[in-house]
């Protein structure tokens, strides 16, 4: 049942917000990391040569945490420098000490992402990214920001799993049905002497 309510979520009577938070989706996607530098191609594409501008580069794990709903999903997404090592299980060590990429920079889990999928434009001259998302099971109008996601990212670091899943459903409900932008709450922690 889709609710729209032009004063937005927080108008809505408790009944309606209920029902519409029930219907919420909490999707948590691994994306593996590519290193088409150092190895050969993962897609077997012809043109990923390194040196030539064709190659696919190298990219860490993503770590994409999505609240789905009728009118799309919202989404977290955080890269990791966890690159895939290309090896054999028996060549390894039982324990590998460096996942991460081997640069001039250290590149540590960074929030990249905080954004919406839509079934519909969200404003005038939106042209759909796609016409097949897997959150919108069609058409999709996307946006998101770099910016907005360190938001997340504290939720996540202070407040675990549990807390980024609450601010994602508030940002649900802001991007929507018109809420006010997920304020994360204050993780307060007195200072040792």
């Amino acid at each position: 049942m889709a609710v729209i309510c032009p004063r937005g979520f927080d108008s809505l009577p408790s009944e309606y917000k209920e029902v519409a938070i029930k219907k919420l989706e909490h999707i948590v996607r691994c994306e593996a990391g590519h290193d088409c530098v150092k190895f050969e191609c993962k897609w077997n594409h012809p043109a990923c040569i390194p040196g030539t501008g064709g190659t696919h580069g190298v990219r860490g794990l993503i770590l994409r945490f999505v609240v789905k709903g009728d009118k799309g999903a919202v989404q977290f997404v955080l890269l990791t420098d966890w690159v895939p090592q290309y090896a054999t299980r028996s060549s390894l060590p039982l324990y590998v000490k460096e996942w991460k990429y081997k640069s001039s920079f250290d590149c540590y889990p960074i929030p990249i992402d905080l954004g919406y999928h839509s079934k519909v434009p969200m404003h005038d001259g939106q042209e759909p990214i796609s016409k097949s998302c897997e959150f919108t099971s069609g058409a999709c109008y996307y946006d998101g920001s770099s910016l907005n996601a360190a938001e997340a990212m504290y939720s996540l670091v202070n407040g675990g799993d549990k807390a980024l899943w609450e601010f994602l459903e508030a940002y649900y409900e802001h991007v929507f049905y018109g809420g006010a932008f997920p304020d994360p709450k204050e993780y307060p922690a007195k200072l040792r002497d």
